[in-house]
């Protein structure tokens, strides 16, 4: 304990979101910025907007669900762009126990059988030195006792960055990305629910749901530790130019 205060007093630690320094025992964000953390209020995980725009094209989808809002410079993009841009593993694992404390009252990971997060290609994996998604992952599960598997899907590259490209290219970058390992396991008749921080379009979890429909008797959820809540409007006309 002794040690653990000096450290503190030379080292201190601040609030991801704020600056503030810390108190003993507090970990990544102060109390106040807790607070004001902008969560999901809309926790009807079978029948929200996301999963009604998707649920035609991807009959194995059964929940869709995240834990808080994202919006350029707000508390949850910041604590998203903290962990994965200082690479910080443990706040990845800590962001998903977060997440597992408050929704698993929720009914959002009920009859799961295992996490199965977005992976990176190899550059992005060796360049980055982890993922975001599989820290996220692995925090839930260290709550809740799922299991993470990782054997089932392979990226074959990561397209740069969304942010500066218009919606209907971002659909378009989403596809395609993804298939089957090798040798993947079996997963028949599992539910399994895929794991990624942010979720814009949907176009990119959408396409690793497309993959494992290809298991018969299956059911597949979705959780981003938080999304964009574009209006369907704005949806449906960036999904029709993406096609057209």
């Amino acid at each position: 304990m002794l040690f653990r205060r000096l450290q503190e007093f030379f080292f201190p630690r601040q609030c991801v979101v704020c600056g503030q320094r810390l108190a003993l025992g507090e970990l990544y964000v102060c109390p106040a910025c807790l607070l004001k953390l902008p969560f999901e209020e809309e926790m009807d995980w079978r029948m929200n907007r996301h999963i009604l725009r998707w649920r035609e094209e991807h009959p194995a989808l059964a929940k869709c669900g995240a834990l808080c809002i994202y919006r350029r410079e707000n508390a949850a993009a910041r604590l998203v762009h903290e962990m994965k841009f200082t690479r910080d593993h443990d706040l990845g694992r800590w962001l998903g126990r977060m997440a597992a404390r408050r929704l698993a009252p929720t009914g959002l990971f009920d009859d799961i059988d295992a996490l199965v997060p977005l992976p990176l290609s190899r550059q992005r994996r060796r360049r980055r030195g982890f993922n975001q998604a599989e820290s996220i992952a692995h925090g839930i599960s260290e709550e809740l006792g799922l299991p993470v598997r990782t054997d089932l899907l392979v990226r074959h590259q990561d397209r740069e960055s969304q942010t500066h490209f218009r919606l209907p290219d971002r659909f378009r970058n989403g596809r395609d990305l993804f298939s089957l390992a090798e040798d993947a396991a079996i997963a028949q008749g599992q539910h399994l629910m895929l794991v990624d921080d942010v979720m814009t379009t949907g176009a990119t979890i959408m396409g690793a749901v497309g993959v494992l429909e290809s298991f018969s008797d299956i059911r597949i959820s979705t959780f981003t530790w938080a999304w964009v809540n574009l209006s369907t409007e704005v949806w449906i006309q960036a999904w029709r130019e993406s096609e057209a």
